[in-house]
């Protein structure tokens, strides 16, 4: 029981990707959004347990997943599956971020260096 309510909700959040982008991902991309999702919804949804938890346990134990828990995590989770890929959607949309990494040469630092002490000297002159 425990590791459906884990790991399915973020096979439905790729089914709903898939169908939003409409273009086939490699396996690889698969797994990596597959992990993506199931850590998000497993984050959103721990959190949600040890806000309303009235026990507050830092841990799963097996009597914490009974069935009446279970249905109540899995619709919760379901929610959050169906809702989760639209949300990334957006904000993928709306947010870039462009990195741009430049290595310096040591060459140019040499050269650097040396037209510092050219114009130093010239000004001695």
């Amino acid at each position: 029981m425990f590791l459906i309510c884990m790991l399915m909700p973020a096979s439905i959040s790729i089914l709903i990707e898939k169908r939003i982008i409409k273009k086939e991902l490699s396996n690889s991309d698969l797994i990596l959004k597959y992990l993506l999702y199931t850590f998000l919804i497993t984050t959103i949804m721990n959190t949600f347990i040890y806000i309303f938890s009235s026990e507050k346990l830092l841990h799963y134990s097996e009597y914490t997943f009974s069935y009446d828990f279970c249905l109540k995590y899995m619709w919760l989770s379901l929610i959050i599956a169906l809702i989760l890929p639209y949300i990334l959607k957006v904000i993928s949309a709306n947010i870039d971020i462009n990195l741009e990494i430049r290595k310096k040469v040591k060459n140019e630092k040499k050269k650097k260096g040396k037209k510092r002490s050219s114009k130093k000297s010239s000004k001695s002159k």
